[in-house]
């Protein structure tokens, strides 16, 4: 394992963050809680796709599947088989790194574009929706409802909103962790290799197939278990949040407005976005239909103007600019 990545685990930054969320904890209400839950989840999503998305450069909007495959079918095989759901995670991930691997298959096989590749997983995000829609066995339309938590953990309950909140935090603390561990390996080098030119990654000796199917594995079985948490801490598996290719899009506009250069990137969106969204519905949603949405999309559009790059990049950039007059000082001694 490479330096950079220890850096990154041994960040001061990093745990001092970490500790200070899960201080937040303790002193949020109930509602602000599940909001900060909710925030946490969306960052593994969104690192989940972000290694597909960012690293390999290919455009899933299929992710919802594998999302629907964690929270559905886990809980379907809670309910109807009466598996434990820590083994139903481990079900569901496997399953979704296999259709992850498919879908590098597909691409692959037909040498698909950036732009097909993208209308392809689209249309597998449709076909998953309709699926999950009329299988009575994941609930159908009407979706499913998990019994009562009693915090028993064997049994992946964990308890109070508290619990889910520190659960969440943990998951999105492994997966930034990860995003950083992939990004400084072999393997997330060659994804940037073969993202930024195929042809010559090939001609080195860098196989496409092999590289993306195992991101695409990667990526499927990460979304796939945070969507078995969602399942859990919101106790009512909704097919038609949770299936939707909405969602996927949803997930992509937060990993590329935060920037995908970094893994900080849509961490840091998601904490941005995702909780301004909740609020900004709670408070103006009840009274003002649809203002809510349009305030959001106009921030979205705001962000991508001023930076294309991301949210991240640009206050990496704004930041580490040196003031004016430093910069004449220093250019007048230059003179001198």
């Amino acid at each position: 394992m490479r330096p950079e990545f220890f850096v990154v685990v041994r960040s001061p930054f990093l745990w001092g963050a970490a500790i200070l969320l899960a201080a937040m904890a303790l002193v949020l209400s109930p509602y602000h809680l599940g909001i900060a839950t909710q925030t946490m989840l969306y960052i593994s999503l969104a690192l989940a796709w972000a290694i597909v998305g960012g690293f390999a450069g290919q455009l899933s909007i299929a992710h919802n599947v594998f999302v629907a495959a964690g929270a559905l079918l886990a809980s379907a095989l809670f309910l109807r088989l009466g598996l434990n759901m820590w083994l139903g995670l481990v079900i569901c991930a496997a399953i979704s790194a296999l259709i992850g691997v498919f879908f590098a298959y597909l691409d692959s096989r037909f040498n698909l574009g950036h732009l097909s590749f993208a209308l392809v997983t689209l249309a597998f995000g449709e076909v998953g929706a309709l699926i999950v829609a009329g299988w009575d066995f994941v609930g159908g339309a009407s979706g499913l409802s998990l019994p009562r938590d009693e915090g028993r953990f064997l049994e992946f309950e964990f308890g109070s909103g508290r619990g889910y909140f520190w659960a969440a935090l943990v998951l999105a603390l492994v997966y930034l962790i990860l995003n950083y561990a992939i990004l400084h390996s072999r393997l997330g080098f060659y994804l940037r290799t073969l993202r930024d030119n195929q042809d010559a990654a090939q001609a080195v000796g860098v196989y496409p197939f092999r590289n993306r199917a195992i991101a695409m594995a990667i990526s499927a079985a990460m979304t796939s278990v945070a969507g078995t948490l969602y399942a859990r801490f919101s106790n009512f598996v909704d097919p038609h949040f949770l299936a939707s290719p909405t969602l996927s899009i949803e997930i992509i506009l937060i990993a590329t407005i935060g920037g995908l250069s970094t893994p900080l990137g849509p961490a840091i969106a998601a904490i941005v976005l995702v909780p301004f969204s909740e609020l900004l519905r709670g408070s103006l949603g009840g009274q003002l239909p649809g203002l809510s949405h349009i305030i959001y999309g106009m921030l979205i559009v705001a962000v991508i103007l001023l930076s294309p790059r991301g949210l991240v990049p640009w206050l990496a950039t704004l930041f580490s600019r040196a003031p004016p007059e430093r910069l004449t000082s220093h250019q007048n001694k230059m003179g001198a």
